[in-house]
């Protein structure tokens, strides 16, 4: 996803040329995809169904360390305008604002998925280092266990 995003804005962006009005764009490519029905990058999540809490703090610190350009514009853009192509609110996911982020620091496209992977290797790590330290896992599967509602699938 964080490719296919940074891949897509790229994309978008370079038909774009010199236009820098980045809900204009966004919707005419927004339009473009819903014709060719392709799917747009960076949109949707299946958990988060209505915001993705990662997004927001990942475009703060953009903004923070002056590196909110013109990839992570237009992504933000695809969030105001996709509603009005599609019909309904999706959110802009955590893996597509990275993609966005990682293009505005000019790293090429088809290098984002190995950024991404080091990322969420670097974020695993990180997590089995704090269950080492204070394991908590086992208690959270016996209460997920316990308090689970098995129902038949529905076909």
């Amino acid at each position: 996803m964080t490719e296919d995003c940074g891949r897509f804005l790229a994309e978008t962006l370079v038909a774009a040329g010199t236009e820098r009005d980045y809900d204009v764009i966004a919707l005419e490519a927004v339009q473009k995809a819903r014709e060719q029905k392709k799917f747009i990058p960076g949109l949707g999540h299946p958990v988060h169904k209505e915001r993705d809490p990662r997004t927001p703090v990942l475009i703060a610190i953009a903004e923070e360390e002056g590196l909110r350009g013109p990839h992570l514009r237009l992504f933000e853009a695809i969030g105001r305008v996709h509603p009005q192509v599609l019909g309904k609110t999706l959110p802009l996911n955590g893996a597509g604002v990275c993609g966005a982020a990682l293009a505005d620091l000019g790293l090429p496209t088809d290098l984002l998925r190995g950024f991404a992977l080091l990322a969420r290797a670097a974020g695993l790590l990180g997590q089995l280092a704090e269950e080492r330290r204070r394991p908590i896992a086992n208690d959270i599967y016996l209460t997920v266990d316990r308090n689970a509602v098995y129902e038949p699938r529905e076909d």
